[in-house]
């Protein structure tokens, strides 16, 4: 399941996760390809948000995994380890990242990187995933949106490929370490959750509440105490009070 042997580098996209799916649509791509765009002009982020970056300052990409061979029922596996891998990379920065479900990564409190997993199924399997990934480097002003970047916490300039390479290194490793050690994999991720055990305001279909964040359950439902009781919500289904966050 190694990626990283073919990249393709782009100027100037639409989305790098539409440009692989073009590819893929063509038969023209190999699994483990990365397309690797300076700039993408239509990203997409959770919820049909966008994802905007300034050209050359941040890394945006896509990951097209073939032959995944995980089951339907358990694909929230690959949220996990996309997730994981990211914190990986920037712990190596000397970042203490935590992960808001389902998978957009912290810093502080602060958002420095997305993810949007786009599946394709056959039968009860995933038969193959384009993974898109927008991680901040080297932006320091986001115009009051909660976010943050490498730089911002680090002081120091990062070459935005040479971080690529780091984070497909983590890929690898992380992927080899958890997918068949799945209650590991489960239990660093939680580890890992941003609000959880923590009293928090969120908005469900009957308004804005309070709520604790308990964990996740295997299908990716997260779980929330309300009013004392544990409800479980599709991403759809609730949203973080969080202003300005994409």
């Amino acid at each position: 399941m190694e990626i990283g042997r073919k990249i393709i580098h782009l100027h100037s996209v639409d989305s790098t996760n539409n440009y692989t799916a073009k590819l893929l649509h063509d038969g023209e791509i190999d699994h483990g390809t990365v397309i690797l765009a300076a700039e993408q002009f239509a990203g997409r982020g959770q919820r049909s948000s966008e994802w905007l970056v300034k050209p050359g300052e941040n890394l945006t990409f896509s990951v097209f995994l073939d032959s995944v061979n995980v089951a339907v029922d358990q694909q929230f596996i690959l949220t996990q380890i996309v997730s994981l891998s990211l914190v990986d990379l920037l712990t190596k920065f000397n970042l203490k990242p935590e992960i808001k479900w389902p998978n957009d990564i912290f810093v502080k409190g602060k958002k420095i990187a997305g993810v949007l997993i786009e599946n394709q199924l056959r039968s009860k399997s995933i038969q193959n995933s384009i993974i898109g990934i927008g991680l901040n480097v080297n932006e320091v002003d986001f115009k009051g949106f909660i976010a943050t970047s490498v730089k911002n916490e680090t002081g120091e300039f990062k070459s935005v490929k040479d971080v690529l390479y780091s984070f497909l290194y983590s890929f690898n490793k992380t992927w080899n370490m958890f997918i068949n050690n799945l209650d590991s994999l489960d239990e660093e991720y939680h580890n890992l959750l941003y609000l959880r055990d923590i009293n928090a305001k969120y908005q469900d279909n009957n308004g804005e509440f309070n709520g604790v964040l308990k964990g996740v359950q295997p299908s990716g439902r997260l779980l929330i105490e309300k009013e004392g009781r544990i409800k479980d919500y599709d991403f759809k289904e609730i949203k973080f009070i969080l202003k300005n966050v994409l």
